[in-house]
């Protein structure tokens, strides 16, 4: 915990992000009362385990894919359709919500260079930019049947994804209202759109790229394979030849994103190594805690220093579900709420750091959106699920 402290610490002082990670490992590392070769063993693990060049590879395409997207010109053309009959507001919400439908490491990348020209058009601060692009692309936690992490939750709690879906649904308009309401103060009802035309099918082609790399990745192809098609596709709709492909290869590709990506799979790997979560999980489970409490603390803890809601769910689930007795699907979307919320809110979060990387934006003032959004939704989630579990077991 003082790793992670530190860690949030560093990042609210607007420290590189992976400097804060190297010094918060080195702590983590050293206090672990494990031996020094814990570094050595966890970068082994770190650089042979296929999910990190999954990643990375996933990264660094998507990076160039919305280069390739803004040179182009691409991008501008379809935000220009796309504003024909959305409002800037509706519009600003919707396109991370669209890509927040594919499930994919680092899609909050997708969305942010399609929300920048509009974003600069309403001359929105970075934080704002932040905001939006990273709260709209995680609504669907409450009712995507594509969503992994909805899937895993219901499977761990022993209930269908449509049991579990019909009981959290209402929390999807939830969570855009929260939003909305988050925002209203920077994103004005009264930038309208321009209703000179309907441009339905520029739009689509210029959505094209985008709408094949989510289909693929659904039918299953890898993530990176499909990128790459995504990409063959943006450079055959702009007619893109062999000079200006070369050019968008060697200066579209973020490095500092990806490495970063790196450097958070290394901590995260090792906060397993260290055995921190279990320690944590031990001392709350044997405090003498009230169990509502321990409800609350520990998916939230680990859904925070976790910063992936799959492993949450994968050790916060089979711990806490035999100490809630005769388990209804609302106390399991209880405890899912605290994962979706630590998570959100965790500074190790990829989509809060790599759009926060993109816009350059200061994660303490996105803080002053993102957090007490995420505790008027847990808040609301968690009176909904209990509430509801009340009913449930009359």
């Amino acid at each position: 915990m003082v790793a992670f402290g530190l860690l949030i610490a560093l990042r609210l002082k607007n420290i590189d992000f992976t400097l804060s990670l190297i010094v918060s490992s080195l702590i983590l590392g050293f206090t672990s009362e494990k031996p020094p070769t814990i570094f050595i063993d966890v970068a082994i693990t770190t650089l042979t385990d296929p999910v990190t060049w999954d990643i990375f590879s996933s990264v660094a395409l998507i990076t160039l894919l919305g280069y390739i997207l803004k040179e182009t010109g691409l991008m501008t053309e379809t935000i220009g359709a796309l504003r024909s009959f959305l409002s800037s507001r509706v519009l600003l919400s919707a396109i991370p919500a669209l890509f927040g439908i594919l499930t994919m490491p680092g899609g909050a990348l997708m969305s942010a260079p399609f929300n920048e020209p509009e974003a600069d058009r309403l001359k929105l601060k970075a934080e704002h930019k932040t905001f939006v692009n990273v709260w709209f692309r995680h609504v669907w936690f409450w009712a995507s049947p594509l969503s992994p992490t909805l899937i895993l939750a219901a499977a761990l709690a022993g209930f269908s994804q449509r049991e579990f879906i019909f009981a959290e649904a209402p929390m999807l308009f939830v969570s855009i209202l929260i939003g909305l309401v988050a925002s209203q103060g920077f994103l004005k009802r009264g930038e309208n759109a321009n209703q000179k035309g309907k441009y339905y099918s520029s739009a689509l082609t210029g959505l094209a790229p985008i709408i094949l790399v989510v289909i693929l990745s659904l039918i299953g192809l890898p993530v990176w394979l499909a990128l790459t098609l995504g990409l063959i596709v943006a450079l055959a709709v702009k007619h893109v030849g062999l000079k200006h492909l070369l050019v968008f290869l060697r200066k579209g590709i973020r490095w500092d994103i990806a490495l970063t990506v790196l450097a958070m799979l290394y901590f995260r790997y090792l906060i397993l190594a260290s055995g921190s979560v279990n320690s944590l999980l031990s001392s709350l489970l044997n405090s003498g805690i009230p169990l509502l409490l321990i409800l609350i603390a520990v998916p939230v803890s680990v859904g925070m220093i976790s910063a992936t809601p799959s492993m949450g769910l994968a050790i916060v689930f089979p711990l806490l579900i035999p100490l809630s007795g005769s388990l209804s699907v609302y106390l399991s979307g209880f405890i899912y709420a605290g994962i979706v919320a630590g998570y959100l809110a965790s500074p190790m979060h990829l989509c809060l750091v790599l759009t926060n990387g993109y816009y350059q934006s200061s994660l303490g003032k996105v803080y002053r959106y993102l957090i007490p959004s995420t505790i008027a939704l847990y808040l609301v989630t968690g009176i909904y699920n209990l509430s509801m579990n009340n009913l449930y077991n009359i």
